[in-house]
């Protein structure tokens, strides 16, 4: 899971949008709560016959777009 939470903090902070650089993004991602989740989703995608890399894939893109439609980011 810490690859995950790494791998979409670094990409959400390379949008560049004010207040929202690498400490703070990653403050949010890595807290208990958040870590959770991205364990508990990727169980699941994985439980369901995705393959661990699919698994990865599918959960930073949901926590991408998670992180931004709450911080009003715009992600198209």
């Amino acid at each position: 899971m810490p690859i995950i939470a790494a791998l979409t903090t670094r990409t959400i902070a390379s949008f560049n949008h004010p207040g929202h650089d690498l400490e703070h993004v990653g403050r949010i991602i890595t807290s208990d709560a958040v870590l959770e989740l991205i364990r508990t989703s990727y169980n699941r995608h994985t439980s369901r016959g995705l393959t661990p890399k699919d698994a990865v894939i599918k959960v930073g893109q949901t926590v991408i777009a998670t992180y931004c439609n709450r911080a009003g980011i715009p992600t198209g």
